[in-house]
């Protein structure tokens, strides 16, 4: 994990190597003392132009939304299966990235949401975190959705 998407926790949590949030709550502090698996939603709002070419080569506004379907177990010992503002600040960074015109980034040369999904799903995580579903919208009437994670192998 890095330091950087550990901006909201307390400084002394700031430069642990392990994860702050696993193996830190006592087996009797529990009241569910089992292994279970979670499952989180995590969204953002970018606002971006694009165009498809060879067909579309007019360079057009949207709010694309982001959204990131993700999975982790919480094991008694944890506070939590995966820091849900950590993953906020991270896919918030990742948008950020792609430019002014989503076609000038490299990886989505043809600006279509395929490519933002598979530009999403490339986000990294901690390895006891899967990312189940990325989708992007361009408007709430169109999604393109990516199963990410299938039958215990992730692509």
């Amino acid at each position: 994990m890095k330091p950087e998407f550990r901006s909201h926790y307390p400084p002394e949590w700031l430069e642990k190597q392990t994860i702050p949030y696993r193996n830190i709550v006592g087996m009797n502090e529990q009241i569910y003392r089992e292994s279970l698996t979670f499952n989180y939603t995590i969204k953002t709002t970018l606002h971006r132009q694009h165009f498809n070419p060879p067909i579309w080569k007019d360079c057009h506004f949207h709010n694309f939304e982001i959204s990131l379907e993700l999975q982790a177990v919480r094991h008694p010992e944890d506070l939590y299966g995966l820091d849900m503002v950590e993953m906020e600040n991270q896919l918030q960074i990742w948008a950020k990235q792609l430019p002014e015109i989503v076609n000038d980034h490299p990886l989505c040369p043809h600006g279509t949401t395929e490519e933002m999904c598979l530009y999403f799903s490339r986000i990294p995580i901690d390895n006891h975190i899967q990312i189940m579903r990325v989708s992007v919208s361009e408007t709430p009437n169109r999604v393109t959705t990516l199963e990410v994670y299938i039958a215990g192998n992730r692509e």
